[in-house]
């Protein structure tokens, strides 16, 4: 089978390996396991590929769209353009590098296109805020949750990006900068403005 034909097969059946990822135990690596399948063909490999990083995947995404049905869509959508490019997978950056730059390159698109800013709660999202002052002699956890969402919410995408690959899934600046395709120092712009934007949102709601 061609390197065309495979691409457009496992594109074809991607949504189905995402739901039925095979139990399999492995001590190879990312790298590793995408040479088998190119090599071989092995289905099992990148099955345990997209089951080692699907989840994680996933919270980046949430983190992003703050919205449980466009979460799982956009997940699905990333493993799908995974499998169709994974012949052209170089490895000139880590396998997680290139795969977490997909994902935040189709969810940033999506929030573009859509023009939306949608609003969630998330109790996980006070880690965003880094010493903010909030609400909690004041409101409930659940008004504190909302509050904080709609802070995030309000930010661009790629501030946003910013912050949930840092702040939430707690990756170095220079992983989160290498992810996005951008310079360190701009990942830490990103992640300084982005922080005071979200102080600043938050007092603005409080009042």
């Amino acid at each position: 089978m061609s390197d065309e034909n495979k691409s457009k097969f496992f594109c074809h059946n991607a949504s189905n390996m995402i739901k039925n990822t095979l139990m399999i135990t492995s001590d190879s690596s990312d790298e590793e396991l995408i040479a088998d399948f190119k090599q071989g063909g092995d289905r099992a490999c990148l099955e345990a590929v997209i089951k080692r990083h699907v989840g994680k995947v996933r919270a980046m995404i949430y983190h992003m769209v703050l919205n449980d049905a466009d979460a799982d869509d956009l997940t699905q959508d990333v493993f799908i353009r995974m499998v169709n490019a994974i012949c052209g997978f170089r490895e000139a950056s880590s396998f997680s590098t290139w795969l977490y730059r997909i994902a935040m390159n189709t969810t940033v698109g999506f929030l573009r296109k859509k023009q939306r800013m949608p609003v969630a709660t998330e109790s996980d999202l006070t880690v965003l805020v880094d010493g903010a002052a909030l609400p909690h002699d004041k409101v409930s956890a659940d008004e504190t949750d909302g509050l904080i969402a709609k802070a995030l919410a309000s930010l661009s995408p790629r501030l946003r990006a910013a912050i949930s690959l840092t702040a939430i899934q707690g990756l170095e600046a220079a992983e989160a900068a290498r992810i996005e395709g951008c310079a360190l120092a701009t990942m830490y712009w990103r992640i300084h403005h982005a922080r005071r934007l979200l102080r600043k949102k938050l007092e603005g709601l409080q009042k």
